[in-house]
């Protein structure tokens, strides 16, 4: 029974970080998704199209339900919210989508990795979270290898577009980081679903009026010129990458810290080369290898020096 407890909570250990494995493999396909649904629509309209679509087929009716079990959000719980979801979605996501628009999605992909430096230093001056030396050694180690995956050792001449995109993305990871920092304490006293749908639904007008600023409304027609496989790509953004990776973050998310959770998008590369061998039919080098593992011994690193915060409550878990 001791053996068969023992292996329960290293199970119970690692899902969180099965979880966030799961959530960037999503994230990966979703620049590849994203850029093939752009051919047939600009930025701010796919940006319109799939958030309302997620939210009145899902988060908006799974909050009316969900909303009926525990305790409900306090009036700063309502606060922190609507900054964490107008930041982390709204902005975050407008930001994406024009940034991926004007890169390609190898590039847009070393652009977010980003993400766990910005979040570090978000924590470390909003939630006073140190940064050991071993740390910033696995964040260079795992960046390093990133960038020479999804380069090749070598940028070349950035135009405009380029570095307008490359600004853009790295804020896109910025501003989720802030979400995922100002999320967390939420995370510890509610259920995630809760957090995610009650995001969702307060980001969706600011989606709205920002894409419609970018013209989104007066595009709307171009929606019934759309092709079966556009509709099957929105689908796919809608459904796995706008519900099931967000899901599966928010409860990965609350039991490791937010530098964890975005250091997770050092895999991105990795698994981007994988769908390109599969969808492109591009092939899977030494470098990747090499690189990939290296990303790997990074992730561990920046992972292994970190306090974990103590598992949720069972009665809490199951309440959620």
């Amino acid at each position: 029974m001791r053996l068969l407890g023992s292996r329960f909570q290293r199970f119970q250990s690692s899902l969180p970080l099965v979880m966030l494995t799961l959530v960037v493999l999503i994230w990966s396909s979703n620049n590849i998704v994203t850029k093939l649904v752009l051919h047939d629509s600009t930025p701010a309209l796919l940006t319109l199209v799939r958030f309302t679509l997620t939210t009145v087929l899902f988060y908006g009716p799974a909050f009316l339900v969900i909303r009926r079990f525990g305790e409900p959000l306090t009036r700063g719980n309502w606060v922190r919210l609507s900054i964490a979801a107008v930041i982390g979605y709204a902005l975050s996501a407008m930001m994406f989508m024009v940034g991926i628009s004007l890169t390609t999605a190898t590039y847009a992909g070393l652009m977010m990795m980003t993400g766990p430096l910005w979040t570090a230093v978000l924590e470390r001056v909003f939630v006073g979270t140190h940064i050991s030396l071993l740390q910033i050694l696995g964040m260079v180690i795992a960046f390093s290898s990133a960038a020479y995956l999804a380069t090749g050792g070598s940028l070349g001449d950035a135009d405009m577009n380029l570095l307008i995109g490359s600004l853009l993305l790295m804020g896109c990871q910025a501003s989720w980081g802030g979400y995922t920092i100002l999320t967390k304490p939420l995370l510890a006293r509610r259920p995630p679903l809760v957090i995610v749908t009650a995001a969702s639904i307060i980001a969706t007008p600011a989606i709205w009026a920002g894409t419609g600023v970018q013209g989104a409304w007066s595009d709307l027609d171009l929606v019934m010129n759309w092709s079966l496989m556009t509709w099957a790509g929105v689908a796919y953004l809608v459904f796995v990458a706008g519900v099931c990776s967000q899901v599966l973050y928010a409860y990965g998310l609350r039991d490791v810290t937010p530098s964890q959770a975005m250091a997770f998008t050092y895999l991105m590369p990795v698994f981007t080369a994988f769908f390109a061998a599969i969808f492109l039919d591009e092939q899977i080098t030494l470098a990747t290898v090499i690189c990939g593992t290296a990303i790997v011994f990074g992730l561990w690193l920046v992972n292994s020096n970190r306090t974990r915060p103590a598992p949720a409550p069972a009665a809490r878990r199951l309440r959620a």
